[in-house]
């Protein structure tokens, strides 16, 4: 849970919600599956940014890359790597809930490519020798707490060949910790300082920051569109707003807006060699 070890006990919105599932000291909530809400007609800027973020990850792999999705959870990156990039060379899936990789099982079946679902802890070290050309770690940073988040990033990087591409995205949550959590499902949420130092730390290279979920606040979109485009950009924005729906409008404009977003995607190659 996200606690302080010493002094006076965090107040509630610091800490995760009682009755989360849990695993250990994990989170094993999961975002929601937007390909079924999509179905009956819901449509939530969280399920938008699911799904941009999924997309962009599969237009970036090529043919034959190996793939591990850490912390995998139901396997919302399947169905849209076998739509897009159905000549991979292999995914492997790992998460330490048996009950989330019986959900990916379900859409594990009948793909173009093999695919491997393995249960385990990804901040300790990972039951396959197998090394990967992309990782994909999507809004799960998150559930871990941080010692053991910053640990699966090593591992990631232990895992990748010489150039590989991790795809990471994780709340942007500003400020020194502890943290007032915008999820409470959630554990530990990093800043984009944090994550930074982190990546680099593991021997990753960030090659891009992507924005994928706007600010809470609309005013503070409006002034992060300013402040990189100017006046001129905020006019766009609002004329945007008049006619996007939000829920679609929020996540794609969050793409210009780097590490001023609230949820961000980094994309980042491994230096050095094997």
């Amino acid at each position: 849970m996200n606690t302080m070890t010493n002094g006076p006990a965090l107040d509630e919105a610091f800490r995760t919600r009682p009755g989360t599932p849990m695993v250990g000291p994990y989170s094993a909530a999961q975002m929601d599956d937007f390909y079924a809400a999509l179905g009956r007609g819901e449509v939530k800027p969280t399920g938008v940014m699911n799904l941009l973020q999924r997309l962009f990850v599969a237009q970036r792999c090529q043919a034959g890359d190996r793939v591990v999705d850490v912390c995998c959870g139901r396997g919302l990156q399947l169905p849209v790597l076998a739509r897009y990039r159905p000549d991979l060379g292999g995914y492997t899936g790992l998460d330490v809930s048996a009950s989330n990789l019986a959900e990916a099982s379900e859409r594990a079946r009948d793909l173009p490519f093999p695919v491997e679902l393995v249960e385990t802890d990804v901040a300790r070290p990972w039951p396959t020798a197998d090394r990967f050309d992309v990782a994909v770690y999507t809004s799960a940073l998150e559930h871990l707490p941080r010692e053991a988040g910053a640990a699966s990033l090593r591992r990631v990087a232990d895992a990748l060949v010489g150039g590989g591409r991790l795809f990471l995205s994780t709340p942007n949550t500003p400020g020194p910790p502890p943290r007032r959590l915008q999820h409470r499902v959630h554990v530990y949420e990093w800043s984009h300082e944090e994550v930074f130092d982190a990546l680099l730390g593991a021997g990753l290279a960030v090659d891009e920051v992507v924005g994928i979920l706007p600010p809470p606040d609309p005013e503070a979109t409006h002034a992060a569109v300013a402040d990189r485009y100017g006046s001129g950009g905020v006019e766009l924005y609002r004329e945007l707003e008049r006619h996007a729906p939000a829920a679609l409008l929020g996540p794609v404009v969050s793409t210009a807006l780097d590490h001023a977003a609230s949820e961000v995607l980094y994309a980042c190659t491994k230096r050095g060699p094997s």
